[in-house]
């Protein structure tokens, strides 16, 4: 057999393979349409059935015997759990219950494997929201599977089962970012509720080692925003050695607000820290009140950037903040004069001076910041 012939054989090999590698791929995708379609068959059906039960709380319609096994019916109940209210969800619950739905999820999240239908069983339960799934969920807090925690993690919050917010704590200080941001997440879904064992685990973990935990844990008490841990947070500011500790402290006061957060933001506002300084600078400005505008006035010629930046745009957001801008503007502080031209431009004052002097109505200060950002633009860079 010489060697045309080989290659000839060869050819005829390759594309005899590929014949059957395409054919297999289309008989697949066509396997794989008909499925789907079978599953969405199923999924309509079972949706209409669950509708007529919730609609008439005795209605006898059969689910099927292998309905808790059956993933259209999952799906099924889980599109109607995020459109339901009311007594409804008690209903649907009492159907979850009946046919054993969430006992069959929480039987694959305990396997080991495979992992995706253990993913799919965490955000199953997650997005059912029955709270006799709380100890399952509670139980994979601490999963081997990052995804698996967040889904957990979720579900518990979404039944709002209060008993979950120590536990999910307890975890916070020791996952990765992107688990440990999430479980923030989840914690502020809570609300209020979670306002004091947030403030508990600060106290508690605050100094030790690592402040991943607490840092994370000051984020969420800000972005709740109850105003009742404002004197906590001045606490923790007084005794924070880490500045991002107490970064977000600062953060956290600014957010919450109150009269009570205006006094340790003054103090950390002339902290040696330029970060804190900077920070101090936008919360003092998120808690709106002008009574700070002369605090503010003074960073326009701090010695960083980032603080006469911050201090401008917080008093360009303030009452009364824009006249002392404009008086900055003409200051010999070159300084201070380009934060506060900046935060003007930023704020639309300086396109209002622009059409005011156009239209021959510009006042004195209007001039001058027009006079002071034309020489600005006409330096060379």
């Amino acid at each position: 057999m010489n060697g045309t012939t080989i290659g000839l054989i060869a050819v005829v090999v390759v594309f005899g393979i590929d014949i059957i590698l395409l054919v297999g791929l289309v008989i697949l995708k066509a396997v794989h349409r008909h499925r789907r379609a079978n599953h969405e068959q199923r999924r309509a059906a079972y949706v209409a059935v669950l509708s007529r039960h919730l609609a008439f709380q005795h209605h006898t319609d059969p689910f099927g015997p292998d309905a808790a096994d059956d993933d259209a019916f999952l799906d099924a109940v889980i599109d109607l759990r995020n459109i339901i209210s009311g007594t409804e969800i008690d209903t649907l619950a009492g159907i979850i219950d009946s046919v054993g739905l969430a006992k069959r999820q929480e039987a694959r999240l305990r396997h080991r494997f495979p992992l995706g239908r253990r993913l799919r069983a965490a955000v199953s339960l997650a997005e059912m929201g029955d709270e006799a799934s709380a100890p399952v969920l509670i139980e994979h807090l601490n999963d081997r599977e990052p995804e698996i925690r967040i889904q957990c993690a979720r579900g518990l919050g979404r039944m709002q089962y209060t008993s979950a917010i120590d536990p999910i704590l307890e975890r916070l200080g020791h996952e990765v970012p992107w688990v440990r941001a999430r479980f923030a997440d989840t914690l502020v879904s809570f609300g209020t509720k979670a306002t004091w064992p947030l403030v508990a685990y600060i106290r508690v973990n605050l100094g030790h080692d690592s402040n991943r935990g607490v840092i994370e844990a000051l984020r969420v008490l800000g972005t709740i925003g109850d105003q009742e841990v404002g004197p906590t947070l001045s606490g923790v500011l007084r005794v924070a050695s880490d500045p991002e500790v107490g970064i977000a402290t600062i953060e956290a006061l600014g957010l919450v607000g109150g009269p009570l957060a205006i006094r340790p933001l003054k103090y950390t506002f002339r902290s040696p820290d330029w970060r804190l300084r900077a920070k101090s600078a936008t919360s003092l400005g998120q808690i709106g009140d002008p009574s700070i505008n002369p605090v503010l006035a003074e960073g326009l010629e701090d010695e960083n950037w980032w603080v006469r930046r911050n201090s401008a745009a917080a008093l360009a957001s303030l009452p009364g903040g824009t006249e002392l801008l404009m008086m900055a503007v003409q200051s010999e502080a070159p300084f201070a004069a380009d934060a506060a031209a900046e935060a003007l431009a930023d704020s639309g004052a300086l396109a209002t001076a622009r059409n005011r002097f156009e239209a021959g109505e510009a006042s004195e200060a209007e001039e001058a910041l027009l006079a002071y950002v034309t020489t600005q633009e006409a330096v060379p860079a």
